[in-house]
């Protein structure tokens, strides 16, 4: 398993957090699936999100906490250029 073209790559990162949330389309939680399955890179961003993400909820399980924080990371990695959905 290989890293699949950069453009394919940022497309798929950038759907990490909505795709983490189940907030995506079908078409779009299968195919960021599938790409995960194939790409080292991108797997390995989907498992920090993934795992920074579950260390906030143990932290905090006020679900309306966790959305405010939520939030201002996603403003602040937004803020450094981060291109986050």
């Amino acid at each position: 398993m290989t890293m699949a073209n950069p453009e394919s790559c940022r497309e798929i990162v950038r759907q990490l957090w909505p795709y983490l949330d189940g907030v995506l389309p079908d078409e779009w939680q299968a195919r960021v699936a599938k790409h995960l399955e194939e790409c080292d890179a991108c797997r390995s961003h989907y498992d920090f999100e993934r795992a920074f993400l579950d260390a906030i909820r143990l932290a905090n399980d006020d679900a309306a906490d966790f959305a405010a924080l939520r939030s201002r990371v996603v403003a602040v990695l937004a803020s450094e250029g981060m291109d986050i959905v």
